[in-house]
């Protein structure tokens, strides 16, 4: 199973894009969506796959801390 991460754009290189998941800042691909700092983004093996809305990521981040709770 594949999962994508929220993270939010910090800032933008080219097509390499640092992203915040919580804390943990990560380079991620941006060249395949059109993404600037301040974006929320769902990021898959290092590519970032797809702007969403502040509201959609505060859901996926709820969700995912409520999993971690689990284990």
């Amino acid at each position: 199973m594949c999962v994508a991460m929220p993270g939010k754009v910090i800032s933008v290189e080219g097509t390499i894009a640092e992203v915040d998941f919580s804390g943990n800042r990560i380079r991620a691909q941006a060249g395949l969506v059109s993404v600037k700092p301040g974006d929320y983004v769902l990021v898959h093996a290092g590519c970032i796959l797809q702007v969403v809305s502040r509201q959609d990521y505060d859901c996926l981040a709820e969700l995912f801390a409520e999993m971690d709770g689990l284990c």
